[in-house]
C-alpha cells in the first residue's frame, strides 16, 4: 500500500468543474431524498402495522389520515425526547454498572417510543382511537422489536468479517 500521499493530489470543491460540480450536488441530493422516502415509507409502514392490528381500536377518516400521522411522528418524537431525555443523560452520568445503564436507556428509549406515538394519536387530525395506549404500547413493541433486529443482523455482519479477516491472514 502506498503511503507517499501527497496534498497536491486532493481533490477540492474549487478544483471541480461547472459539470462535476453539477453532478454532485445531483448525486447528494438524489441520495438525500432517497433516504428521507426510505425513513418516510418504513414510519408508514410501521403506522399501517399499527393500524391493522388495532384495527377496532382505531378509527381515521381517510387515507390522509395516515400520511398526518407520517408527518407528525417526528414532531411529536422529539416533543416525546423533551420528557425523557434529561433522564437519559442523568443515567448516563451516573455510575451504574454498564449492564445497568444500557437497559435503563432501552427501556427509555421504549418510553420515548410510546409518548411519541401518544402525541400523534392526540395531535393527527381525523384519527380517533379508543383506548389510546394500546397501539401507542404496540408502536413502541414493534419499534424496539425492529431495533433488536437490526442490531443482531449487525451484530452478525461484523463477526462475518471479522472471521474472513482473520481467516484470509493465514
Amino acid at each position: 500500500m502506498d503511503d507517499s500521499h501527497q496534498p497536491d493530489d486532493e481533490i477540492t470543491w474549487s478544483s471541480l468543474s461547472r459539470w462535476e460540480k453539477f453532478l454532485t450536488v445531483f448525486g447528494m441530493t438524489g441520495l438525500v431524498l432517497g433516504i428521507i422516502t426510505a425513513v418516510l415509507a418504513a414510519l408508514l409502514l410501521g403506522l399501517l402495522a399499527v393500524a391493522a392490528v388495532s384495527l377496532h381500536l382505531v378509527e381515521a377518516d381517510g387515507i390522509g389520515t395516515l400520511f398526518w400521522g407520517v408527518a407528525l411522528l417526528l414532531p411529536c418524537s422529539a416533543l416525546a425526547a423533551v420528557f425523557t431525555y434529561p433522564l437519559l443523560f442523568g443515567i448516563r452520568l451516573t455510575s451504574f454498572a454498564s449492564r445497568t445503564k444500557e437497559a435503563t436507556e432501552a427501556a427509555l428509549s421504549v418510553a420515548t417510543t410510546f409518548l411519541a406515538v401518544l402525541f400523534t394519536e392526540y395531535f393527527t387530525p381525523g384519527l380517533r382511537v379508543q383506548h389510546p395506549w394500546l397501539p401507542a404500547l404496540l408502536g413502541a413493541l414493534l419499534f424496539a422489536l425492529v431495533n433488536l433486529v437490526v442490531r443482531e443482523m449487525g451484530n452478525r455482519t461484523s463477526k462475518g468479517a471479522r472471521g474472513r479477516l482473520s481467516r484470509s491472514r493465514f
